[in-house]
């Protein structure tokens, strides 16, 4: 990985990266051990898609080809819920949509960071973003930090302890048990909410966070599937927008 210098003087027609953003080795390098105790963690997560993943009837290498190309815990386990012989793509995307799209805003919030670094880069490393390393590259950014390599070096840990974990638990199988039981599945977002503490505006301007969880409680209720993530983000959105349109 190359260094990529923050204050590259950037021409009208260049791809260089602007003033308050770079993307280092030492960044990459801080990212992959602050993430490390949760790639730890993520390891029991991935057991436990392991296990459903040979229960469902895949292959050793059809589970890590998609642990490693999807990189994505809760779409994989939903994938797996409407898996049959003749899986239906179009389901399948469908859900796997509704899951993710969450992303998009996630994505937008990183914009005023990554779009100052070459257009290459900055859409690669979102590929490595997940919920948690997401939070935590936004509180670093929060208290100063600008390396947005952070976030890359982060979710490759992230990736491993994801794929190592899908490879034991289809391995060990039934002996292993399903990790869930033992409280895996709540160490993510357990830590997701920790690193939001950082990112919390104060009570004053806190109604946006209330809107969201409002629409997306209400719509988990009439909502199938998880459209309520979609919902209560959009609306958390538009009313963050909204709350900084009457502010200036």
């Amino acid at each position: 990985m190359t260094d990529v210098p923050a204050e590259a003087p950037a021409s009208p027609q260049s791809d260089a990266p602007q003033p308050g953003a770079k993307f280092t080795w030492d960044g990459f390098v801080r990212g992959f051990r602050m993430a490390t105790p949760l790639a730890l963690s993520g390891v029991l997560f991935g057991m436990a898609f392991g296990v459903l993943a040979r229960e469902a009837g895949l292959s050793l290498g059809e589970t890590l080809l998609m642990s490693m190309t999807v990189f994505a815990g809760a779409s994989q386990m939903a994938a797996l819920d409407l898996w049959s012989a003749a899986p239906s793509i179009l389901v399948l995307a469908i859900a796997t949509f509704a899951i993710n799209v969450r992303h998009v805003v996630m994505g937008a919030a990183l914009r005023p960071w990554f779009s100052k670094l070459p257009s290459p880069i900055a859409h690669l490393s979102l590929w490595f973003m997940t919920d948690a390393n997401w939070a935590m590259s936004m509180s670093e950014h929060r208290k100063g930090e600008r390396d947005a390599a952070i976030l890359v070096g982060s979710g490759v840990v992230m990736w491993f302890g994801w794929v190592i974990g899908g490879a034991i638990g289809h391995l060990a199988g039934a002996a292993l048990g399903d990790p869930r039981v033992y409280g895996a599945d709540v160490v993510v977002p357990a830590f997701f909410a920790l690193m939001l503490t950082p990112l919390w505006p104060g009570w004053s301007r806190s109604w946006p966070w209330a809107v969201a969880a409002g629409v997306a409680v209400a719509s988990h209720m009439v909502l199938p599937g998880y459209w309520h993530v979609v919902a209560g983000g959009l609306a958390g959105s538009l009313a963050g927008a909204f709350a900084d349109a009457r502010r200036q």
